[in-house]
């Protein structure tokens, strides 16, 4: 890897992250690679291109068969497990 590339990565782990709570049960790729990240009922959904997944059906979609997101992930859905703060 050349040195340019190395240099244009190494602001990555500054990036700000601003984390939201939801339910327990959503994941997302990058909470198992940045520690920031890997807080469980907290997601950063500053990305419109992150796809989200429900831990309890290992699928894009919850157990009530709808789709999982941050913003769909609130209390008031059936499934929906939020961490007590």
């Amino acid at each position: 890897m050349s040195q340019n590339a190395i240099n244009d990565h190494a602001g990555d782990d500054f990036r700000p992250v601003s984390l939201k709570i939801t339910c327990l049960h959503l994941r997302h790729k990058l909470m198992y690679v940045d520690s920031r990240q890997n807080q469980p009922g907290m997601v950063d959904d500053d990305s419109s291109s992150r796809v989200y997944f429900c831990t309890k059906t290992q699928e894009q979609l919850g157990p009530d068969e709808q789709p999982v997101s941050p913003s769909q992930c609130q209390p008031g859905r059936a499934c929906c497990c939020v961490p007590v703060m």
